[in-house]
């Protein structure tokens, strides 16, 4: 019982890293092009198709390799437990701060407007790296929480954090991105987003730093 909550609570915490991600106020912007580009022009169905994959596999891999990197510090355990706590809180008053870690590249995206589902696969992937950057603080909290975990739960983790991202980028996107930016300047939104993550953030780190969660 205790091990399936604590299952839970992972999966959990993954899926709201990722809406997190989806709400990161440097791509949200970007989002109704993307989709343009996804479920424009023809055979959008195997370009919707391939860019799911390729999108969750970007990250599947990202969860894999994190875990993999844990196994090797899997002695260190508790060491590693409160490395992972401070980074967290560090992440959460990063991703207050809009400091990214990494810097963004721009992605030529539109010559894949007709492509078809390899087309589609190599966006998603392309996406993804984009995606890397502007959600450093979150990515790299989550990332963190993998590398707890078997390689197989990592790449769960991170499978799941991309459906997070990938729900609402797939359904309400274009209209919430539009609605959210429409006029505005900089919306007041950005900055409850960023506050409440970034507190759901450092609370986290918190938790694990005092051994009070097993994420």
């Amino acid at each position: 019982m205790v091990s399936l909550v604590q299952t839970d609570v992972s999966i959990w915490v993954a899926l709201v890293h990722g809406l997190l991600s989806f709400f990161s106020p440097c791509v949200l912007p970007l989002i109704p092009g993307f989709i343009g580009i996804v479920l424009g022009g023809q055979k959008r169905f195997q370009r919707l198709a391939g860019f799911f994959i390729g999108f969750s596999v970007i990250f599947s891999l990202l969860g894999g390799f994190s875990s993999l990197l844990g196994t090797f510090l899997a002695k260190y355990g508790d060491i590693l437990e409160k490395v992972i706590g401070i980074g967290i809180i560090t992440l959460g008053i990063l991703y207050m701060l809009e400091i990214q870690i990494f810097k963004g590249k721009n992605a030529n995206v539109w010559k894949f407007k007709n492509a078809g589902f390899v087309g589609g696969l190599i966006l998603g992937g392309a996406i993804g790296f984009v995606w890397i950057p502007c959600s450093s603080p979150v990515l790299a909290s989550i990332l963190l929480i993998a590398a707890q975990k078997s390689v197989l739960k990592g790449i769960l983790l991170l499978f799941v954090y991309s459906l997070g991202i990938s729900i609402p980028f797939l359904t309400i996107g274009a209209a919430l991105s539009k609605a959210l930016t429409f006029g505005f300047g900089k919306p007041k939104w950005e900055m409850w987003v960023k506050y409440i993550g970034g507190a759901f953030m450092i609370i986290l780190g918190v938790l694990i730093l005092l051994g009070k969660m097993k994420v």
